[in-house]
């Protein structure tokens, strides 16, 4: 008997976007999400940053990492989803690193867009959902995107062979987000975030349209990444910080990584 004919995968494109990023804008050398952070990565040639959007009690995409405060803004017991946009605007998000940055304040999404276009800085944009609130950050989170890129943004854009190098990527762990990403901007690329890699990797991958699986560094090994790019999805790692560390991981065939230590990593090999 016969074997069914085997149709060979088309070969895995190049990674078509920045491949080194800075994490959550300016690494440890300023404050994260804000726009003062993202002005540290561009002052050590960083073309490309890692950033988080979460949404306001009034439902403005805001960037901000924690929910609760007290580590990034301190003194307030509330959350970001307790507050309105123009009360967190209002809010320090600087001084917990440095009296020196004390007063810089979380953007609004709109706002970090802006800044991330006229200085052609590329966006890894993590939607990170307040709990209960998954579809609708995805939404207005793809929504924002959408229209502040619509010059950029084409059909297909999704799909590795259309991408368009300059529109951001959205990355969440949480596939819900992701979900409401999709349907409200289908032609945004997409990436699933994970720490422990699931077994259903590949088959949450296909159902959400993403490009690119993003995993923890520790976890990334020849053999795995291998396995991802047979998927026909890039490898994305988080947080490497030493030079060593990361040359060993674009060996191994990586396609992109973000870091903490901007002073120790050039943003080019």
């Amino acid at each position: 008997m016969s074997l069914p004919e085997t149709r060979p995968q088309p070969a895995l494109r190049p990674w078509p976007f920045v491949r080194l990023v800075a994490h959550r804008g300016g690494g440890t050398l300023g404050p994260e999400n804000t726009l003062e952070g993202y002005r540290q990565g561009l002052r050590h040639g960083y073309r490309a940053i890692e950033t988080d959007v979460m949404l306001t009690k009034d439902g403005v995409p805001v960037m901000m990492h924690d929910e609760k405060f007290g580590r990034v803004i301190r003194g307030d017991a509330r959350s970001v989803p307790e507050v309105t946009a123009e009360e967190l605007l209002e809010m320090d998000a600087g001084g917990w690193l440095s009296p020196f940055w004390y007063g810089v304040s979380a953007p609004l999404l709109t706002t970090a867009l802006r800044w991330c276009r006229r200085n052609r800085v590329w966006m890894n944009l993590e939607i990170k959902p307040a709990r209960g609130h998954a579809s609708e950050t995805g939404r207005i989170a793809a929504e924002t995107v959408a229209r502040g890129y619509e010059d950029v943004v084409r059909a297909g854009g999704d799909a590795p062979e259309g991408i368009v190098p300059e529109a951001p990527l959205l990355s969440s762990y949480s596939r819900e987000a992701l979900a409401a990403a999709r349907l409200a901007a289908p032609d945004l690329p997409r990436a699933l975030l994970v720490d422990d890699v699931p077994a259903d990797w590949r088959e949450a991958c296909a159902e959400l349209g993403c490009v690119s699986l993003n995993i923890d560094y520790r976890t990334a090994t020849p053999e795995f990444v291998s396995a991802v790019h047979a998927a026909g999805l890039w490898v994305f790692a988080y947080t490497p910080n030493d030079p060593d560390e990361v040359a060993a991981l674009l060996r191994m065939g990586v396609d992109a990584l973000c870091t903490d230590r901007i002073d120790r990593i050039a943003p080019v090999f």
